[in-house]
């Protein structure tokens, strides 16, 4: 992936304001009242305060840089701005999530991924990883297993593709799967553990695929996509 000077400037600068304001914030608003109430366990607290208002700021600064120039979807160029753009981004949406790990539980997972831009329904189950989340939507009651990637985003030589992603409702996407840009799984349909399904494919409603890359191996009977 192509990187220049101007990207560790501009990542370094936000980063730098996003910690710089946390400081600040836990300076004033938290360690006054952390050190009264707990004594010297205070230092623990502010640490995790820290941590989660880190997250809180760096969710705000991704709303706004989407506010300001959401990410197209299309072929873009290494040196185009919007390759700096999503570069800058993703760092934010990164360091970001991580800080919020420690707050993060399984039932949290979707309100981060909401947070940070992705397009979420009522009643999801959501193991994996969002990479590109502000492409990503995903249908209500949708499953995602545990460690699966979804990806709206490609880098191949000189280019960054990107492409808005799809789970429908009701849709199971296994443990360990992988989900390129591009993909729309449709409503009640199945990709089983450990596939990888290729750009801009289109899995109709109600079938199930599998394998590397994903093909469809049968339909779903009403039973299997209930459990």
């Amino acid at each position: 992936m192509k990187t220049q000077l101007r990207d560790f400037i501009y990542s370094g600068i936000l980063l730098t304001v996003l910690i710089i304001l946390d400081f600040l914030s836990i300076k004033f608003f938290v360690v006054p009242l952390s050190s009264q109430w707990f004594d010297e366990y205070h230092v623990l607290i502010d640490g995790l305060m820290f941590l989660f208002v880190y997250g809180v700021f760096s969710v705000i600064c991704a709303r706004l840089m989407l506010l300001i120039s959401p990410l197209s979807p299309g072929d873009h160029s290494m040196d185009s701005g919007l390759f700096t753009w999503w570069k800058l981004f993703t760092v934010v949406y990164e360091f970001g999530r991580g800080a919020l790990l420690p707050f993060t539980t399984v039932f949290a997972r979707p309100l981060v991924a909401m947070l940070f831009g992705a397009k979420i329904g009522k009643d999801i189950a959501l193991g994996g990883r969002l990479v590109d989340p502000e492409l990503i939507t995903i249908g209500d009651e949708a499953i995602i297993g545990q460690d699966s990637v979804i990806t709206a985003h490609a880098i191949t030589t000189g280019m960054i593709i990107l492409r808005e992603v799809k789970i429908n409702r009701g849709a199971t996407v296994g443990v360990n799967v992988v989900i390129m840009p591009g993909v729309e799984v449709g409503e009640g349909s199945i990709v089983t553990a450990g596939a990888v399904v290729s750009p801009n494919t289109i899995i109709p409603a109600g079938e199930m695929w599998g394998g590397i890359p994903a093909r469809k191996i049968k339909d779903v009977t009403p039973t299997e996509i209930r459990g």
